[in-house]
């Protein structure tokens, strides 16, 4: 399938701060263990290394792939025109491969990475930006560059309290502390959101407001328009609504192409989404999850990347994509993909580069018809590009599969000859750790370092990292080793899961398992939505969310998880009380009390003398009437009173 003019990158936000410092980072030497370990024939071995280079997100350009490390640096690879993947250097000619992870110049201490269309940015924990690539139409926000690309960081003018970045074709926006958004870079739909159009030659570099928009808890940037999710439950979007990306029902979609263009500058509210949790936009296309766990999506279906067969072309308002619960989404161009919620991956639409994953023929897929990803079960993140898709697996691997041209795959391999697409998933090298066994006949090793004893004998087990490595003997006799079992148990008031490295223990469903006596275990909790970690007990201790426990016995080991508080804050202006239902609240006197995550908080406004009650403010709050707030994050409620004329003329 021919790739669209103008095609254009959505970002795919997946956020993970890392508190690092600013300054260069070393490289760790690997390490394997245990050491020299001795096991029976039919047994198994846990194998597990230190000093690896893993990811703890992905993040796709249109033509590229980044990866933020373990050790807050950044890694891209793919294509590099216009200095993309910011290591000093730009590719000639421009889809020169570029398949093996370069690092970015200069850059530690990053809480997060985003990829646009030909240029990516990084946050830092302190809320600033920085961003490389392509800048002829302002998109790296800083007005001093040059007009073509910076193939190293340049800081966002103005920007300081950013909690989240996200990459558009030629625009860059970002998610403000205080709830607002604010957007530089090509604005000729009207993709700043500001109320303005410009030609798409005039670069705009300094970042404005987006209008209206002040409750924003996540933003998302599709090829030429943006989507924001606010606290309420609901989607505003803005910019190109040429294929009814932006939800609003406004326009009669296009039964062919090109369509009449259609700017809107100034944002809408998508038709029918009160209860969203997240939003991703893809380049004609978005996706919205909704609380009770339903898909809805908007836009270009020519490939039924809508997940709707029974819309022909496009659709200007959501449609259910039904049969899929996703616990997050990564739409493409013409193809969409979803992260489920036992870290399989599924993907639907156009497989004329092996988009969908799960080796079919090239074709049209829609969901019914398109089996899981080949071999991906432990995913945790995905983020689709153009025609290329990664995930980022548990253990801090990668793997990718779609489109090879320009290094996009990251495998290493030069794909831009015949045959360079994969139907199935490759290893992004260098990220990651890769197992080996010199001998399989003795033994053979997984992609988690799980080692199985096949014949009596010794073989080197071996991890690599990038061009980094650690090795150790296994030793296999015939005679049965001691057995011991290794017990997770939950405790506290709040929800989550347990699992180990091996994969054999997933607790919430798999609690125990067997294990050879000194066998070292990797034990990590995930609190589940709107709950925390607090801490381990038993075999582990401490409150990191990964423990390691060498089981020399039969242990138990506990992982308590609490439930998230907010506070609830009460303003006033002018004279009256505000009380909540519960009673834990009366301002006057208690103007802030706190609450469970998903509390429901009733609040009754009573004016003083001689005054009445204009309205609420915040929190979702509106009119004069008795509000409830749904409390997921810390949320302030303000009740306006003001005096009555009627009154003070009596």
């Amino acid at each position: 399938m021919k790739t669209k003019t103008g095609l254009l990158l959505p970002l795919a936000v997946f956020v993970l701060v890392v508190a690092l410092g600013m300054g260069e980072v070393s490289a760790q030497a690997i390490a394997v263990a245990p050491t020299d370990p001795t096991i029976s024939v039919g047994q198994t071995q846990q194998f597990t290394a230190t000093g690896i280079d893993t990811a703890t997100a992905v993040e796709a350009g249109i033509f590229h792939h980044c990866a933020l490390m373990q050790d807050a640096t950044v890694r891209c690879w793919g294509e590099n025109d216009y200095g993309q993947l910011g290591n000093g250097a730009i590719s000639s000619p421009p889809d020169a491969p570029n398949p093996t992870p370069v690092p970015v110049v200069g850059l530690n201490g990053v809480a997060a990475v985003a990829g646009g269309g030909f240029h990516t940015c990084a946050r830092f924990p302190d809320g600033t930006l920085r961003c490389w690539g392509r800048n002829s139409e302002g998109q790296l926000g800083d007005p001093a560059t040059t007009e073509w690309a910076s193939p190293t960081s340049v800081p966002v003018a103005d920007i300081t309290t950013a909690t989240g970045v996200t990459g558009g074709g030629y625009h860059t926006c970002a998610l403000l502390q205080n709830g607002t958004v604010q957007c530089w870079g090509q604005n000729d739909y009207g993709q700043l959101g500001n109320g303005t159009t410009t030609p798409a030659a005039v670069p705009n570099r300094t970042p404005v407001e987006v209008s209206s928009i002040t409750t924003a808890v996540a933003v998302s940037a599709g090829g030429f328009h943006t989507c924001a999710l606010l606290a309420e439950g609901t989607v505003r979007c803005w910019g190109q609504n040429d294929y009814g990306q932006l939800g609003d029902g406004s326009v009669i979609v296009p039964q062919t192409r090109p369509p009449t263009p259609r700017p809107t500058p100034s944002p809408v509210t998508v038709q029918g989404i009160t209860t969203a949790v997240a939003v991703k936009s893809g380049i004609f296309h978005t996706c919205a999850l909704l609380r009770d766990g339903t898909m809805q999506c908007w836009g270009w279906n020519d490939f039924f990347q809508l997940g709707d067969v029974s819309v022909p072309n496009a659709s200007s308002t959501p449609v259910t994509v039904r049969g899929i619960a996703p616990a997050a989404m990564a739409p493409g161009d013409q193809h969409t993909c979803v992260l489920l919620p036992d870290s399989t991956v599924r993907c639907w639409g156009d497989n004329g580069y092996g988009q969908l994953g799960n080796g079919s023929p090239r074709g049209i897929y829609p969901p019914a018809e398109a089996a899981a990803v080949t071999g991906i079960t432990t995913a945790v993140a995905a983020s689709s590009g153009a025609e290329h898709i990664c995930a980022l697996l548990r253990d801090g691997r990668a793997q990718c599969w779609g489109r090879g041209l320009s290094g996009r795959l990251g495998d290493g391999r030069d794909r831009n000859g015949p045959d360079g697409d994969a139907f199935t998933p490759v290893t992004v090298v260098g990220i990651g750790a890769t197992w080996a066994s010199s001998d399989p006949t003795v033994a053979t090793i997984d992609a988690n370092g799980l080692a199985t004893a096949r014949n009596p004998g010794s073989t080197t087990i071996t991890v690599t990292s990038g061009d980094r490595g650690a090795s150790t003997t296994l030793r296999v006799v015939d005679q049965a080793a001691t057995r011991v079992t290794l017990a997770v148990t939950r405790a506290g008031s709040g929800s989550g899961t347990v699992t180990s490295g091996d994969g054999r223990i997933d607790c919430g469903n798999a609690c125990f398992a067997s294990y050879e006596s000194g066998t070292i275990v990797t034990l990590t909790a995930r609190p589940a939505p709107g709950f925390s970690f607090e801490g381990w007990a038993g075999g582990c201790s401490g409150a990191a969310a990964t423990c390691t426990v060498t089981v020399t016995a039969d242990t138990s080991v506990t992982a308590r998880f609490g439930v998230l508080n907010f506070t609830l804050t009460v303003n006033r202006e002018g004279s009256g009380t505000v009380t909540s239902a519960d009673g834990r609240i009366d301002c006057g006197n208690t103007c802030a009390a706190i609450y469970s995550n998903g509390s429901q908080v009733t609040l009754r406004a009573t004016p003083g003398l001689l005054y009445f009650f204009v309205g609420w403010s915040g929190g979702g709050c509106s009119g004069t009437g008795p509000c409830t707030v749904t409390l997921r994050a810390d949320t302030a409620v303000t009740a306006r009173f003001d005096v009555s004329l009627q009154q003070l003329k009596r």
